[in-house]
């Protein structure tokens, strides 16, 4: 009997160890504010919006409808403040939240440009 129950408690443990590595290896949820490195290893401030556009659109998974907004991003916390001259949104994609909720996360990514269409910062959003 107690060779049943060690066992049975070693493959809820390989079980739960599964979902946790499956769950955590998905990069969307990682910190907006990690992510916002990583997008800045790619596309580092300075770059042309040409070379943003570059990698967005070589990146399968990663939604862009083409729009080029005339305006900067809003700041976070602050719809009234803008970043940048123009901007550009992505969406990154979208994960289910925690395991007893229905609520997605969906991961938006705002890169904001100067009057020249050089980077000047970087949003990672989650909603």
């Amino acid at each position: 009997m107690k060779k049943i129950i060690i066992c049975v408690l070693i493959v809820i443990i390989l079980i739960v160890l599964a979902v946790t590595v499956i769950i955590m290896s998905n990069p969307l949820r990682r910190s907006a504010k990690n992510m916002r490195k990583d997008i800045l290893e790619l596309v580092p401030i300075g770059s042309s919006m040409e070379d943003v556009i570059k990698v967005i659109e070589s990146k399968e998974e990663w939604e862009w409808k083409g729009y080029i907004a005339p305006v900067g991003y809003p700041l976070e916390g602050n719809s009234y403040i803008s970043i940048g001259e123009k901007s550009i949104r992505a969406e990154l994609g979208q994960y289910q939240g925690l395991r007893w909720s229905f609520l997605k996360v969906y991961v938006t990514v705002f890169w904001g440009f100067d009057e020249n269409d050089k980077l000047i910062d970087v949003r990672v959003r989650k909603s």
